[in-house]
Parts: structure tokens; C-alpha cells; sequence
């Protein structure tokens, strides 16, 4: 099933919150390394690989592998975090401390989910896939979560390139933002397909 936003998976995925990563030695130039399994929680995917998050002073980078993607078909990876999880579903109709689609947009004036792309990439004849992402500056508080979720957009389109830019560049969801985060043109393109969870010390 097709989701109309960016899919968070929280409602499913809150038990392997704090059960999907480990934190093991640090590599040498990690102050923090941190690993997690890369599944779909609605089992609808088949997807599955592994992912880390290697913090280090003001530089964070992120390194998943995943497989049994769809030949041919276009997906982007979005880094999700949440500085307090505990501040999540605070609306009408959501569950205090459970963080789901919504805080991706609610409040409207300071959501609690903070987002952006972290990579894009054309799954091969193998099914798989190397996303990576890096980022500088950022200050991750004790407690939070970092979600690095999968987006799918369907078959990556060989006619037209500014299409094929939005599927790569973009979540193709319009209720995020339109156009800049979906042309209402193209529908609600995009779907969420697997989830990495982070939950940092």
C-alpha cells in the first residue's frame, strides 16, 4: 500500500527503536559507531541490508547497503532526526511519544521531525544498492533517534530527465511541501519502502 506521506513506520517499528542498533567499539576515526539492521516492518518490501551512523566530533556519515530492491526502479534515502522523541504525537489524534507521519509536518510552524535527502540511486540487475550520506555540523543529543528511511518511485524513467530528477531528488510527496518536495503533477510518487533506526546514547 502506497503511503500519501513520508511514512515514518513508527506505529510498527517502536519495539526495534530500541532493539535494531548496538553501539560497538569505535573505529578509529569514529568517536561513536553505530549499527542497524535495514528492513520494511510492513514485511511488503522484502528488503533487507545493514546500515552505520559513525559519528565523529562534527561530522556524521552514514553507510547503508540494502538489497532485494526492484531492478530498474528509483530510490532515494531521507535522514530523519528527532532530537526528542518524547515530543512526538503532542496533536489531535496522535500518541504521546510515539513519532509517526504527522511529526513530519506537525506543528506546522516547528515540526518535531527534522528531514532531508541523503542519497538517490537507480537499483542495478543485482537488486542492490550502496547509499551513503555526509554530513557536517551537526549535534546529535543524548536520546535522540536518527531514522534513515527508503523511499521507492517506480520505474526510473529513461524519456524524461526532469522526471527523472524529481524521482532521484525529491520524496515526490506534494503534502510535504510542492513543489520543491513533490510536483502535484506527478501525484504522491514516492512511497516508503524500508527504514534504518539509530538511537543515539
Amino acid at each position: 500500500m502506497r503511503t500519501l506521506s513520508i511514512r515514518l513506520f513508527a506505529s510498527s517499528f517502536v519495539a526495534a527503536m530500541t532493539l535494531s542498533c548496538i553501539p560497538v567499539a569505535s573505529a578509529a576515526d569514529c568517536d561513536q559507531l553505530l549499527k542497524a539492521s535495514v528492513s520494511d516492518p510492513h514485511q511488503m518490501s522484502g528488503i533487507t541490508g545493514s546500515a552505520e551512523l559513525c559519528i565523529d566530533d562534527n561530522h556524521a556519515t552514514v553507510s547503508e547497503r540494502a538489497e532485494n530492491l526492484i531492478s530498474g526502479h528509483a530510490y532515494t534515502t531521507w535522514f530523519a532526526y528527532i532530537d526528542d522523541p518524547k515530543q512526538c504525537g503532542n496533536y489531535e489524534g496522535g500518541t504521546p511519544g510515539v513519532c509517526a507521519d504527522a511529526d513530519g509536518v506537525l506543528p506546522a510552524d516547528s515540526p518535531t521531525v527534522v528531514f532531508g535527502r541523503m542519497d538517490g540511486a537507480i537499483a542495478g540487475a543485482n537488486g542492490r544498492l550502496h547509499f551513503t550520506g555526509n554530513f557536517h555540523d551537526l549535534r546529535f543529543s543524548h536520546g535522540s533517534t536518527v531514522w534513515i528511511i527508503m523511499f521507492e518511485h517506480g520505474p526510473a524513467s529513461t524519456t524524461d530527465n526532469r522526471f527523472l530528477a524529481r524521482q532521484l531528488l525529491t520524496p515526490q510527496l506534494p503534502v510535504l511541501g510542492p513543489p520543491g518536495l513533490g510536483a502535484p503533477a506527478d501525484g504522491n510518487v514516492g512511497h516508503g519502502v524500508a527504514l534504518a533506526v539509530f538511537n543515539i546514547p
